[in-house]
């Protein structure tokens, strides 16, 4: 589950013409895409791009998709180390249980 959560990296930052990989950690490879992103003139005006499968993406899909997509995956992947480990085991950094 945590490969499926970290390779998501280049096809979103693809679908607005960014040039991303999946190497490294989640938080490594998140960190280039953005980096690549920010080398973009104009990347914050929100530009509407024709991605695959004739979906229509902006940056703030991408960054909603991100936010989204991260957190149902971080969420059953904490609930499936808290069913393995225990939960005095495991931090609940995101708050999951209260949620």
């Amino acid at each position: 589950m945590y490969q499926h959560t970290k390779n998501v990296n280049t096809y979103y930052f693809g679908e607005i013409g960014v040039d991303a990989d999946n190497a490294g950690t989640i938080l490594d490879c998140r960190r280039r895409g953005f980096a690549a992103l920010e080398t973009k003139a104009d990347y914050l005006l929100n530009q509407v791009f024709d991605g695959s499968y004739g979906e229509l993406w902006s940056l703030r899909k991408v960054l909603r998709r991100f936010l989204w997509h991260d957190r149902i995956h971080a969420r059953a992947m904490y609930r499936m180390a808290v069913k393995t480990f225990g939960a005095g085991a495991i931090s609940d950094v995101f708050s999951f249980e209260s949620s």
